[in-house]
């Protein structure tokens, strides 16, 4: 379960304000969370991955007050249980799609499989990437990079999968098939899945939709989002 209590954070010299009093995501839900640009969506995600860390108040992950560990204990904490899709994508230049999709692995030996093996070719046959095994990001469309960075994601079976539009770069058929594969992937494992979207188009398959519109009003003086 992820919880968020009495969080406020500001980026140095900037009038942006993030103020969320009581946020609770349980283990398994498929969270879609919408809003406008600037609003805050994008640093949610990152708050929860202990990218960064709050003001004041804090992030709990299964009991576990992330947003009070030290940076290495949250890189650590990150790359064993959290699945990140970044809006940019974020793939290595000089890796393959392969070894993009095997980073989670590559970093830390821990999460290998007790088989020795992964699911990188059920996903990239899933995701219609299996011809592209052997390309470098250079070589890739933005269609294709982005669904290179969702099998990283979720290469590993990470227990919290963190999306930023993953969705924002695909063609009908393919952001059907992510979007398949995302609730399948979680469905399965009972993971927990938040993806920040302006697609509306897919809000129907999320069992809760949080509108970050709502935060406005509770700020308690400090504004909300801006």
């Amino acid at each position: 379960m992820i919880s968020i209590e009495n969080l406020r954070f500001q980026y140095p010299r900037s009038e942006f304000r993030l103020a969320i009093n009581d946020l609770c995501i349980e283990t398994g839900a498929k969270i879609a969370v919408v809003g406008p640009s600037g609003s805050g969506k994008t640093t949610l995600l990152n708050l929860i991955a202990g990218i960064s860390v709050p003001d004041s108040g804090q992030v709990i992950i299964d009991g576990e007050t992330v947003s009070r560990l030290a940076a290495a204990a949250r890189r650590n904490s990150r790359i064993c249980n959290i699945g990140m899709v970044f809006q940019q994508f974020e793939l290595v230049e000089y890796l393959n799609t392969a070894d993009n999709i095997r980073l989670p692995f590559l970093i830390n030996k821990t999460l290998l499989p007790k088989s020795g093996k992964s699911d990188i070719g059920r996903l990239t046959d899933c995701v219609g990437l299996v011809d592209k095994l052997k390309r470098f990001p250079n070589q890739l469309s933005q269609g294709e990079q982005q669904r290179v960075a969702i099998c990283r994601a979720m290469v590993a079976n990470p227990k919290i999968i963190l999306a930023d539009e993953p969705t924002g770069n695909l063609d009908p058929k393919n952001k059907s098939r992510i979007l398949e594969l995302l609730f399948e992937q979680c469905a399965r494992h009972d993971r927990t899945l938040v993806v920040v979207t302006h697609d509306v188009n897919i809000l129907g398959g999320f069992d809760r939709i949080v509108d970050f519109e709502q935060f406005r009003e509770e700020g308690n003086g400090h504004d909300g989002l801006v």
